[in-house]
């Protein structure tokens, strides 16, 4: 079995009691927290472990995150010593930290350069994922005086359509949704220990109507240049009464509304269901670690679930249960991007034109 260790300033230290690591695509730092009891008690001090070591979590060979120690807890008593160890990869830096790259507004900018500025402050990396061509520049982006680092970052990527992630090793990788598959299945009976599934229709509509505004012109005038409108339905909500009218941000054409309004269907409907799988181990089959971003088919007869469904989420452990992976599950479709305005002529993300499932 792997163990997980902890390198700091030289040394590695290891027989963790407890430990967690996190992998999330709604995240782009990887974290980690971790704790040992009397490892320390007959040298009579703790390891020299502060805030704002560089340090480096591995679970066995492989390096999971490259960052920081953010916090630190000592605790001891007439029986027992304790530390406990909780940090984040490099890119912690672009949540905490203001965007100050000297610069506010961008016109057709490649979101590769773009996000490479706002990583190079803080040393980070950035590429491409692996056979992925860059997209479109990014029309327009604005950034905000104080805005973080991050939510510039990922304001650039929606547009874009790609995911900024974390490499675990100093870099951002920009990549799409489902970019692998898991090399297992999840069986119920076979390797899930534990699952369950959350349903919620509250943010969830019959139909969607999104209404916009577009300048007239000698060909185009009228109701369809005053209040262009697109509309969407969700057949999977049986409350017909339920009805939701969105004003889209920006000048928008009926094509452009109708675009918006099946986004708001689709995703929607995507993100009403979470599901947590908790398997035995770290490993897959092959050996290899369980992955993030990575479609994996789901077979739940008790969660009314059998398809393939996008790991979102990976969180290794270790307790006294022993080593185990909680994996967030959530439809492939709820990290569809959303659409923006495009010039006349160019297609919609495809992704959006399944529409509602």
């Amino acid at each position: 079995m792997r163990d997980v260790r902890l390198q700091v300033s030289g040394r590695e230290y290891g027989g963790w009691k407890t430990a967690r690591v996190t992998r999330s695509l709604e995240s782009v730092c990887r974290s980690f927290d971790l704790t040992v009891f009397d490892r320390w008690a007959d040298a009579g001090e703790p390891w020299p472990i502060i805030e704002e070591d560089e340090c480096t979590v591995l679970l066995g060979d492989e390096r999971l995150v490259t960052g920081y120690v953010d916090r630190r807890s000592i605790a001891y008593g007439p029986d027992s010593h304790s530390l406990r160890v909780a940090g984040r990869d490099q890119a912690g830096a672009l949540v905490d930290c203001s965007a100050d790259i000297g610069q506010l507004e961008f016109a057709n900018a490649s979101v590769l350069k773009l996000a490479r500025k706002l990583c190079d402050p803080f040393g980070l990396r950035v590429r491409m994922q692996d056979g992925l061509a860059e997209p479109a520049p990014v029309s327009r982006l604005s950034i905000d005086v104080g805005e973080s680092a991050f939510d510039a970052l990922e304001r650039a990527c929606r547009l874009a359509a790609v995911l900024p992630v974390s490499d675990g090793d100093g870099g951002i990788v920009l990549s799409r949704v489902g970019a692998a598959r898991a090399t297992d299945d999840l069986v119920e009976g076979e390797n899930i220990l534990e699952a369950s599934a959350d349903y919620d229709g509250t943010a969830r509509f019959s139909a969607y109507r999104v209404v916009g505004q577009v300048a007239g012109t000698d060909d185009f005038f009228g109701g369809d240049a005053a209040a262009p409108k697109g509309t969407a339905i969700d057949a999977g909500v049986r409350r017909l009464e339920r009805a939701l009218v969105l004003r889209a941000e920006a000048v928008a054409t009926s094509a452009q509304a109708k675009r918006r309004a099946t986004w708001e269907a689709t995703v929607r409907a995507a993100r009403s269901q979470t599901v947590s799988v908790v398997v035995q181990g770290w490993e897959q089959r092959d050996g290899a670690l369980w992955p993030l971003n990575a479609l994996v088919h789901v077979k739940s007869p008790r969660l009314g679930i059998d398809a393939d469904m996008l790991i979102a989420e990976t969180a290794f452990s270790l307790d006294d249960g022993g080593s185990k992976t909680t994996l967030a599950l959530r439809r492939p479709d709820a990290f569809t991007p959303e659409p923006v305005r495009v010039p006349s002529g160019v297609a919609p993300w495809a992704e959006i034109a399944r529409g509602v499932r």
